[in-house]
Order: C-alpha cells, then sequence, then structure tokens
C-alpha cells in the first residue's frame, strides 16, 4: 500500500491499517499554575510522579450521585500502566461516599480515566473524581464535575514499544507569559537502583502569551519503552490557566 503523504499515512494508522503501529492523543489542563514554580499540567497540579511502585488503585470516596446505582458516573475506567510494565485498562464500580473496591490489577502508572457508565442520559460524573492508591493518601489523577474525562498532560511507553512525538499545541491565559517543557524519564520502573535515570528535557517554550503548535516536518527522537513523557508549566504573574494537547506515534519494538 503506498500514501500520497504523512496525513494520509497518519489517518490509516488511526484505522489500524499499518500493523505495529498505533496513535495516542493526549490533553490535559491546569488552571492554576503557580508563579515561578513549575509543575505538572493535570487536574490535580502535581509537582512530581506519585508513584514509585505498582499497586491497585480505587476511586476515591466522592460524591453520593457517583455510586453504582445513581444518577451520575456509576463505572469509572482506568487506564494504564501494570505491574508487567503493559498497557492496562480496568473498570470498576463507583461506591458514592465512600471508595470503590480495588483495581485487579497494580498500576506503576495512571495516565487515564473515564466515566464508562452513568445513570442518566446525556450526563456524566455529578462532581469531581479522583483515582487514589488502595491505602489511601496518595490522588493520581481526576476528572473534574460533568466531564467524564480527565485531562492529564502527559503518557508512559509501555513495554515494547517506541513513542514518537508527532505535534503538540500549548494555550495560556490571554496577556500572561507562561514557559512550557516537555520533560522524558527512562526506565520509570527503577525506583531503587542507584544511580537512577535522570529528567530529560525534551522540548521547551519560553514565556508564551499565546497559543502555540509545534508540528515538524518529521518525528522527534524516538522514546524508548518504560519512558515517562509529561508536560510541565511555570507561571510569571500569579496563577494562570494553561492547556496541552499533543500526539505519539507508537511503534512495536
Amino acid at each position: 500500500m503506498s500514501f500520497i503523504g504523512h496525513t494520509d499515512f497518519l489517518i490509516e494508522v488511526q484505522k489500524g491499517n499499518i500493523a505495529g503501529h498505533s496513535i495516542i492523543h493526549k490533553f490535559g489542563r491546569n488552571d492554576s499554575v503557580p508563579n515561578g514554580t513549575w509543575a505538572f499540567i493535570n487536574l490535580l497540579g502535581a509537582t512530581t510522579h506519585p508513584l514509585t511502585a505498582a499497586t491497585t488503585v480505587r476511586v476515591k470516596a466522592g460524591n453520593g450521585a457517583d455510586t453504582a446505582a445513581g444518577a451520575g458516573a456509576r463505572e469509572i475506567t482506568i487506564q494504564g500502566i501494570d505491574s508487567n510494565l503493559a498497557e492496562i485498562s480496568e473498570a470498576v464500580a463507583t461506591a458514592g461516599a465512600s471508595a470503590s473496591g480495588n483495581t485487579t490489577a497494580s498500576f506503576w502508572r495512571v495516565h487515564r480515566a473515564w466515566v464508562s457508565s452513568c445513570g442518566t442520559y446525556g450526563a456524566a460524573n455529578t462532581a469531581a473524581v479522583v483515582i487514589e492508591n488502595s491505602a489511601g493518601g496518595t490522588d493520581l489523577i481526576q476528572i473534574a464535575t460533568e466531564e467524564g474525562q480527565t485531562q492529564y498532560g502527559g503518557w508512559t511507553v509501555p513495554t515494547g514499544k517506541t513513542a514518537y512525538l508527532l505535534s503538540s499545541s500549548v494555550t495560556v491565559d490571554s496577556g500572561k507569559e507562561v514557559d512550557f517543557k516537555l520533560n522524558t524519564r527512562a526506565d520509570f520502573n527503577d525506583a531503587s537502583s542507584d544511580p537512577f535515570k535522570s529528567v530529560r528535557l525534551n522540548t521547551f517554550f519560553d514565556r508564551l502569551a499565546a497559543p502555540h503548535t509545534l508540528q515538524p516536518r518529521s518525528p522527534s527522537s524516538p522514546i524508548p519503552a518504560l519512558t515517562d513523557i509529561w508536560w510541565e508549566a511555570r507561571g510569571s504573574a500569579g496563577t494562570e490557566a494553561v492547556s496541552v494537547d499533543f500526539e505519539l506515534l507508537i511503534v512495536d519494538d
């Protein structure tokens, strides 16, 4: 099969017609980036990855309507990297004002979650839904009220895969200047061997005051398996709201 151009090839990848290739589309938002301090572009505003070992996870205690027989979110599907370092998805029933049951699988990373069942036509979660570790006390990712989907500006490359950055787009509050950077860190699952793999800068946008899009003619350098990929932002005048949208081409090793 031959293709006329770059876009045609990516469409065929997205359709599943190119063996060993797939597309990952991720987006994140942080509506309160601090002044002078780097923060992840996600709804929790984290400043580091919270897990250093695989653990079962659950839906944190929340709103009474977001329960298995309620009007809001009845089921949440959680996606990430499991204890075998492969990408996995698992659905759990919500429990309203109580924490849900634990997942069967253990997760090294949680990089996406969504409402996969709700109790009212045209609705989603009635309040914010947070995924936490099964012991409690460590928030991992959040679905904002009524949005039905997390906004997390990061992803982790599963075992047996290599990622290539295809494009990115960032937005910022009008008239405010914000720094953006894309970081990677290899061997994310090695939290005990000294020395550790360093955080590595992949892309930096300096003092943006307006939306910016990066669409290189060729993909970025290969990002190997077991590498964390995440966006951060740093404000310059009070707190700023920012967002990021990016695409990765994933190729089987």
